[in-house]
């Protein structure tokens, strides 16, 4: 598979999923069962039933941000920092890349126009306590 580990002293900060990343015909979660975002990969063949289904209600205890980007279009130069805004990796993601920020910063620069679906952990706490800026 085709899956970008970014490390610093033992410590995973992102992943990133390159849009090259094959399955064939399976579902395969991405990401460790532990994590508060849950990330997977379903490759169905045509004709594929899904069964109906509910997903029962369920408390979870979260106490960090995770952060998912599909890049739609475009690229976006991206910059992984630890936890000291020390940057670990910097990289370009690409249509069909997609990233899942799990510890520590980032910065982004548009490179070429872009689109992202972003996804994270809600309800959203407002301005004043959801991000803290490097100077």
């Amino acid at each position: 598979m085709n899956i970008e580990k970014v490390e610093s002293k033992g410590q995973i900060f992102a992943l990133i999923f390159r849009h090259s990343l094959k399955i064939d015909d399976e579902v395969k979660f991405l990401t460790p069962e532990e994590y508060p975002l849950q990330l997977g990969l379903i490759d169905r063949k045509q004709g594929y039933k899904f069964r109906p289904h509910i997903h029962n209600d369920f408390h979870y205890k979260v106490n960090t941000t995770q952060e998912f980007l599909y890049i739609e279009e475009g690229i976006l130069k991206t910059t992984i920092f630890d936890n000291e805004w020390f940057p670990i990796y910097e990289t370009a993601l690409c249509k069909g890349d997609f990233l899942l920020t799990i510890a520590g910063g980032h910065a982004f620069e548009v490179k070429e126009d872009v689109r992202i679906i972003e996804v994270k952990q809600g309800p959203y706490p407002g301005d004043k306590y959801a991000k803290r800026f490097k100077d």
